[in-house]
């Protein structure tokens, strides 16, 4: 397997992915540095950010946002087939598609949610450290420079790509325009904001870095307080999801013939059972992705 990536990068297909890729993620960071950050952005571009942050594209550098959508499309005929073969039923392999859908969704959700959360942690220590260095140093490349050796991922990586392209251009303003459009948490977004205005006036850093760790400590304050009320919702949810699932369980013990033949066996049962999963479904999709929503 290690040897067809290897063998896949060094051709022309592969090349015509990674253009793609980096042609959107340009054109984006364009048009959020002419615009400004807003809500609605490509589906490609989102989906992109998504294998990004999920570590994907680390392990798979060549899938971007249309492989990604052919391997996914390609995925779901072939267990809708393998299932509705199987159970000798279409609606089988619809509601395995939306298992699947639920499952791979939820699953890169998840795994890209530790790309800000990695990302809130180590704000606060940023803040210490350029309240620390900027004592001896009054300009922000150099200061954003000593910092990387102490912070952790991913903002040492914003932070190196920030150091090189404003140390190869002498640009500091469009590294920073450059910066803003990589990093899509909006609380974030803000530091950086008021640590540019700082660095570009000469104001002093100790003032902003008090500042800016109060107005963050408030932030995940209020994260903590919203979090806690999201999760005692998803906890109804999964309550309620288990007891539809023992009432089911109990109901197709009372019916002749059990449910399943029953519910399979006639037009209106196979529509209750795609409501019933399209319910199931969404249920779960606003249990994974509510917080992001409150939050951004």
């Amino acid at each position: 397997m290690i040897g067809f990536f290897e063998h896949f990068a060094k051709t022309d297909a592969y090349d015509r992915l990674r253009r793609r890729y980096e042609k959107r993620l340009s054109k984006e960071r364009r048009r959020q540095i002419e615009e400004g950050n807003t809500l609605k952005k490509p589906f490609l571009y989102r989906l992109d950010r998504a294998l990004e942050y999920s570590g994907i594209r680390r392990l798979l550098p060549f899938v971007n946002a249309e492989i990604f959508i052919l391997f996914y499309v390609l995925a779901l005929f072939i267990i809708f087939t393998a299932c509705a073969v199987i159970f000798k039923n279409s609606v089988a392999g619809i509601i395995a598609d939306v298992i699947m859908c639920v499952i791979v969704w939820g699953v890169i959700y998840v795994i890209s949610g530790n790309y800000y959360n990695k990302l809130e942690d180590n704000i606060m220590t940023l803040l210490n450290l350029i309240e620390n260095f900027s004592k001896t140093e009054d300009d922000i490349v150099r200061i954003f420079r000593k910092t990387i050796p102490y912070i952790g991922e991913p903002v040492r990586t914003i932070l190196t790509e920030f150091c090189s392209e404003a140390e190869a251009c002498g640009d500091v303003n469009r590294a920073f325009d450059n910066l803003n459009a990589k990093i899509e948490h909006r609380k974030c977004r803000e530091l950086l904001h008021n640590i540019r205005v700082c660095s570009r006036y000469e104001s002093n850093y100790d003032m902003l870095v008090r500042d800016c760790r109060a107005s963050m400590m408030d932030f995940l304050a209020i994260k903590a307080e919203r979090k806690a009320i999201i999760n005692n919702g998803r906890a109804e949810i999964v309550i309620l999801l288990l007891s539809a699932a023992l009432i089911v369980y109990l109901f197709s013990n009372i019916v002749s013939g059990g449910l399943f033949g029953l519910m399979f066996g006639s037009v209106a049962g196979r529509v209750i059972v795609l409501y019933c999963a399209a319910v199931f479904m969404i249920s779960v999709l606003i249990m994974l992705t509510y917080d992001k929503k409150g939050g951004e």
